[in-house]
Order: structure tokens, then C-alpha cells, then sequence
């Protein structure tokens, strides 16, 4: 159960890489597009951080261990700071 919430989350962030917009307008698809680049590799980021703890031995933990909260964090951050148009 304890690898659910990588998988999920890098699983998450591979779809929000990977997936399109049809919008009329080119440059507010574009925008949207980028936007969602940031989250999409933080979120890609935490998952693989989050397993490498889970996987490593205890003694190598503590990098991963503090990557994965803080690529959450960012997320958050660029999700407080993100507008459509």
C-alpha cells in the first residue's frame, strides 16, 4: 500500500505531461501547455523521489526523503499562483 501514492502521483504527472488542449485560440493553448509543465515534473519528480525512500536502505533515505515534500510544496505553490487566462 505504501507505494500507491508514488505511482499515483508519478502517474499523475506523466498524464498532465503528456495530455493536450483543444482550444480555438493557439496562444491561450499554449499557455495552458506550459503551465501545466512545471506541475507535471514536480509531480513526476515526487513520485520517484517517494519510491527511492521507500526502496533505499535506511542510510540513504534523507535525500529523497527531503525531495519529495518539497516538490509537493512547489506544486502547491504554482497551483496557488496558477490562472487560465
Amino acid at each position: 500500500m505504501a507505494l500507491v501514492f508514488p505511482f499515483v502521483c508519478a502517474a499523475g504527472g506523466a498524464l498532465l505531461l503528456t495530455h493536450s488542449h483543444a482550444l480555438a485560440n493557439v496562444k491561450e493553448e499554449q499557455l495552458a501547455e506550459l503551465s501545466h509543465i512545471g506541475i507535471a515534473i514536480l509531480g513526476i519528480t515526487a513520485g520517484a523521489a517517494r519510491w527511492l525512500e521507500l526502496r533505499l536502505p535506511p542510510t540513504d533515505r534523507w535525500l529523497p526523503g527531503r525531495i519529495w515534500p518539497m516538490c509537493l510544496l512547489l506544486v502547491g505553490l504554482l497551483l496557488l499562483l496558477y490562472r487560465e487566462s
